[in-house]
């Protein structure tokens, strides 16, 4: 049986090195039409995007987190994946749903992204999130969840198949 979201699910890999592909503004628009049909709790619609392509502003994004932000640099594009929280009961789900969707989509285009984990991590000074708001002039009442760096792969990874997987975690009708 054909399954083509399997397909691009099981391609799809976290890829932390990029090559200096520039991706087209059609190719973006694409993505974000993705990211905007993800569902989300109560249909309010929370999460926004911060779509970054400066590489001076990627690399000060880089060091709003403590750890783990290096890997944005040399991305063509950082996304700010956040939320407008009196719209949101269910921010994290809201925003981690749409952030899936722009993995999936981004691997559609053969495109590398990498999930960057925001929420509740520190910056140089201040938590990860405040730096990033100074940084692109959020303003209050919103949540940062996490970035998603995409471009061109410079690194290749395998795709899963069935046999990596462990069939036995899913339960029918009891555990």
């Amino acid at each position: 049986m054909e399954n083509k979201l399997f397909d691009l699910a099981s391609k799809r890999r976290s890829v932390r090195r990029y090559t200096d592909e520039h991706i087209s503004e059609e190719v973006l628009h694409e993505i974000m039409k993705v990211a905007l049909t993800a569902p989300c709790s109560f249909g309010h619609r929370p999460v926004e995007f911060v779509v970054v392509r400066d590489k001076n502003t990627i690399k000060e994004l880089a060091t709003c987190k403590s750890l783990g932000g290096s890997q944005i640099i040399g991305a063509d594009t950082v996304i700010v994946v956040m939320v407008k929280l009196s719209r949101g009961e269910f921010w994290i789900e809201d925003a981690a749903i749409a952030s899936s969707y722009i993995l999936l989509a981004a691997e559609q285009y053969d495109l590398g992204a990498c999930w960057v984990h925001i929420r509740n991590r520190t910056g140089k000074r201040k938590s990860s999130e405040e730096e990033i708001f100074s940084l692109l002039g959020v303003p209050k009442g919103y949540a940062v969840l996490n970035l998603i760096a995409l471009g061109g792969k410079a690194e290749k990874k395998a795709g899963y198949t069935e046999a990596d997987f462990d069939f036995k975690k899913i339960h029918y009708e009891h555990y």
